[in-house]
Parts: C-alpha cells; sequence; structure tokens
C-alpha cells in the first residue's frame, strides 16, 4: 500500500457487516500493547518497564501473551540487528503485573500456548554443517559480497528489517528448531526443520542472502498437528506434534515469503503471502489452502490491482461471522473482508515510532475478540481512561 504523511488514520470504515469486538494490536517500536473498539479508539493497554513489545496475543482472562527485545537507546541498534541477545517473552496481567517472564538464547517470532499450560516457540538453531553445504539457492558469494560492499547501501535495504528477533551471538548457518517448555521453562520436546526438509525440493530464494535455510515465522496448532510458516523456501508446512513426522507442505510455486499460516475452522490453511519476489512484480495476497487436495479455495486480492501490499511482516485470521482481519504489516493497516472481499471495516495506525534508528507505522499482527470471548473476560474496557493518549494520536 501506498503511504502518505497526509493520509486518514484511525477508524476510516466500518459497515454493519463488521463483526465487531475489539482488536489488538501491537506497534512496532512502541512501548505497549493496545486493544482498539469498533470505534477504533484505545480501550486498554498493556506493557512492562524496559520492555519493547513486538506481537502478542490474549489469553483467557485478559493476559497477554507477549515476545519482544529489552528497550535500549535507539542509537545502541544498528539495521538488521537485534536490539537484546535474542526475544524476551512475557504473560502480563490486566494490570499490567508480569506474571511470568522466560528467556531462551534464540527464541524468535511467535509462539503458541497450549491447553495443559507448556508453550511451543520457534528457536534458531545451527544447521548441521554437511547439510548447510548442500542448501540450493541464495544469491552467489560474488554478489552478496557486493551488496554489502557500501555501507550507505545496507542502511538502505536492511531499514526496518528485524522485529522477530535474531541473535547477536549465534553464528553459522542457521535453521529452527520449534520447542516445546513447561511453565517452568524445561524443554519437553524439539523438532528440527533441517531433519525433515529437502535440499532438492525445498529451495532458498534466490535473491536472498543464503546465511539461512528455513526461517519459520508463525506457530498454529490443532487436534495435534503443528501448523509452520518457513519464509526463506517460502513453504508452510503440518507436522504431527507426537511423532514429529512432516505430513503436508504446500507453497513452493504458489507462495513468496509468507507469514502468519493458521487453521480455519474447516481444518483448512490460511496465510498472508507477501508476495516479496513473486516473478515480474511483487504481489501480495491472503490465501485459504485446502491441505486435502492442495488447492486455494479462497483468497483476497485488492479490487484496485497494487493497492494492497506488504514486502514482510503481515497476517491475516478467519473470523466466527465468516470474515477474514487482515494486517498489512508494514503499513500499519488493519482492515475486515466479506468473503465476496468487501472491506466492512479498516483502521490505519497512526502510531508513528522509532525503531532501529529509523521512524515506521508497522504492525506485525493483529487479532480480533468479541464481545464475550474469554480472552475478555474480567478486563475493564473503556476509551475514556485513555482519552488522553486517544487524543493525541486522532482516535477520539
Amino acid at each position: 500500500m501506498g503511504w502518505s504523511p497526509f493520509r486518514k488514520t484511525g477508524l476510516t470504515h466500518r459497515d454493519a457487516r463488521s463483526e465487531g469486538g475489539l482488536t489488538l494490536v501491537t506497534p512496532v517500536g512502541g512501548g505497549a500493547t493496545y486493544l482498539i473498539d469498533a470505534a477504533g479508539r484505545i480501550v486498554h493497554s498493556w506493557s512492562a518497564p524496559d520492555f519493547m513489545p513486538g506481537y502478542g496475543y490474549l489469553l483467557p482472562g485478559g493476559t497477554l501473551l507477549v515476545r519482544g527485545q529489552q528497550k535500549v537507546p535507539e542509537h545502541q541498534v544498528g539495521a538488521g540487528q537485534a536490539a537484546g541477545t535474542t526475544d524476551i517473552l512475557l504473560e502480563i496481567d490486566k494490570d499490567n503485573r508480569v506474571r511470568w517472564r522466560f528467556e531462551h538464547p534464540s527464541f524468535h517470532h511467535d509462539m503458541f500456548r497450549l491447553p495443559n499450560g507448556n508453550t511451543i516457540l520457534i528457536t534458531w538453531a545451527q544447521c548441521d554443517p554437511t547439510i548447510a553445504e548442500c542448501v540450493i539457492g541464495g544469491m552467489s558469494r560474488e554478489e552478496e559480497k557486493n551488496q554489502w560492499a557500501d555501507p550507505e547501501h545496507v542502511s538502505f535495504f536492511m531499514a526496518g528489517l528485524g522485529v522477530g528477533g535474531r541473535p547477536r551471538d549465534l553464528k553459522g548457518f542457521l535453521s529452527d528448531t520449534i520447542v516445546e517448555i513447561t511453565p517452568q521453562g524445561e524443554v519437553v520436546k524439539s523438532w528440527n526443520a533441517w531433519e525433515h526438509f529437502k535440499v532438492d525440493e525445498d529451495h532458498c530464494c534466490a535473491r536472498e542472502f543464503l546465511h539461512e535455510w528455513t526461517h519459520c515465522n508463525s506457530v498454529d496448532i490443532r487436534g495435534g498437528k503443528l501448523l509452520l510458516s518457513f519464509r526463506e523456501i517460502s513453504r508452510v508446512a503440518i507436522i504431527d506434534w507426537e511423532t514429529g513426522k512432516l505430513e503436508w507442505k504446500w507453497g513452493r510455486i504458489h507462495l513468496s515469503h509468507q507469514h502468519d499460516a493458521s487453521f480455519t475452522p474447516e481444518g483448512n490453511v490460511l496465510v498472508f503471502d507477501n508476495g516479496t519476489h513473486h516473478p515480474v512484480v511483487p504481489h501480495s495476497r491472503v490465501v485459504e489452502i485446502d491441505p486435502a487436495t492442495n488447492k486455494i479455495v479462497w483468497q483476497y486480492q485488492p479490487q484496485v490491482v497494487f493497492s494492497f501490499f506488504s514486502g514482510h511482516i503481515g497476517g491475516a485470521e478467519r473470523l466466527t461471522n465468516g470474515n477474514t482481519l487482515i494486517c498489512e504489516g508494514q503499513s500499519g493497516r488493519v482492515f475486515e473482508v466479506t468473503p465476496p472481499g468487501e472491506i466492512c471495516w479498516e483502521w490505519i495506525n497512526p502510531m508513528i515510532m522509532p525503531f532501529k534508528n529509523v521512524f515506521c507505522q508497522m504492525l506485525f499482527r493483529a487479532h480480533r475478540y468479541a464481545p464475550n470471548s474469554p480472552e475478555l473476560e474480567g478486563l475493564a474496557c473503556d476509551f475514556r481512561r485513555y482519552e488522553e493518549l486517544n487524543r493525541r494520536w486522532g482516535l477520539s
């Protein structure tokens, strides 16, 4: 989406087809996560001292499960660097008390709280060196060297990237290990991506630096089946979490650096296809795939071509009324579409924040909660408590 400093922000459209409810957003570079009502106003917030949240979602009772980074002075963080050593995971209750804190040396991007209280995390891991030598794709070493030769050029193409956390001290060729931890932080199960993908099938994108193979950026689970999104190889995959067997993978020619794969109520897979390196011209879209047939059964594309795009980050989730909530991450635009693809609610993030020496209005992802959702139980939501903040950002 094109961005203009004169565009309207906050609530830009709402009609009777919208599901309603409250929408959770975390402005990248800011210090808080916010609930927005149907009128686009802040009605609740979560924050923690010396913590810069990156992305979170609600647990029953109004507790926020949120990943983020240690807050440090902006001048200490360069383009493409992590703010701290890696992401930090917090549980913050409705009264802004930190109830749980977990740090892992290589946690990044996403997490999923299981019914038994354990949590599934994505972590960076050093790939087996023998496999790393066989991975196909990526820029040539000569081209990569040329790209990094000019510091001003590096600052240009890396500006605003790195919202998922990357450890500064983990060297070598990276892939992903998915882990399940107990509330005490004990790892009870792990799954290494490089042991299940195939170097002759799951190629890295030819326009990417060949520093890693898979780059997982989302995790969802239903009925013991784990759904994962791998950006570098443009694959979404389903694994049996009990056995570790990779049961399904899809993407190759249809996706390009996608984010946020999630299950729909029918068991289909919904994914935000960023389209960063689709042939000829980048195109973003949201697609729903039936894993049983490998067919796209629904997709959202804008009625006006090239009016919808996010080259990295973004998300989509199916709502209870059949509509779909879409987060165009880079532009900070969140909108709800009907099954025919008509926009019935739109909110544009007005909060421009400093992030790694640039300004941004990005949102990694957004979530919608119906008024009777257990996540909102006991939560005091009142825009009047945030009158000054709403007025400051033009949301009142």
